[in-house]
């Protein structure tokens, strides 16, 4: 049986308060990080973080592979939010559609596009390398691999760096969603919710 959509009333684990934060974390969480564009001033001001700070270790390793793929990735800024927005509503992922949709902005979407991305890959509006990675999303999230046509298609378009950080990038969101969902990390004030 189907779980309803998330829309919990209570994090299942709170957000950790900052006198609480471990010494290996804190510094990483009181970073001024205003000047990338994610909505807040620093790492502790999102709940993501501050929640998984309460498992140190993990948000150490974690951390460095997250931010690899969000902001040094090789596809370019404007597609890696394309996935990731795609990502958040096959999982269903209020605090990350939420987050993601601010920073999609920055990338350069417009709110057209990020209307556009509930109706997929076929919907009009979409060049063909967009819907090839909107595809791609889709059947990894459904069949967990690319299909050999559209990774045909994609191979018109990618590079070989490309093609390998494209997987890795969606199944990245993926576990971060499930995180999120059975967290129950709720959404910071002002976070637009998924429609």
């Amino acid at each position: 049986m189907s779980e309803p959509p998330l829309s919990p009333a209570a994090p299942r684990i709170p957000p950790q308060p900052a006198d609480e934060w471990a010494e290996s974390v804190r510094e990483t969480l009181s970073a001024d990080i205003g000047s990338l564009g994610l909505g807040v001033s620093s790492l502790g001001e999102a709940h993501v973080f501050t929640t998984l700070a309460r498992h140190p270790e993990l948000f150490a390793a974690w951390l460095p592979f997250s931010s690899q793929l969000l902001l040094a990735g090789d596809l370019p800024f404007a597609e890696r939010e394309l996935v990731i927005l795609r990502v958040a509503r096959n999982c269903e992922s209020p605090y990350e559609w939420g987050q993601h949709v601010r920073i999609a902005a920055k990338a350069g979407l417009s709110s057209d596009d990020m209307a556009r991305v509930a109706a997929g890959p076929d919907a009009p509006g979409w060049t063909e390398r967009q819907s090839l990675l909107l595809r791609a999303t889709d059947e990894l999230h459904s069949g967990a691999r690319i299909g050999q046509s559209t990774w045909e298609g994609l191979a018109q378009h990618l590079t070989e760096r490309q093609l390998i950080e494209l997987p890795m990038l969606v199944g990245h969101y993926h576990l971060l969603a499930f995180t999120l969902n059975s967290l129950q990390v709720l959404p910071e004030a002002g976070l637009p919710p998924m429609s």
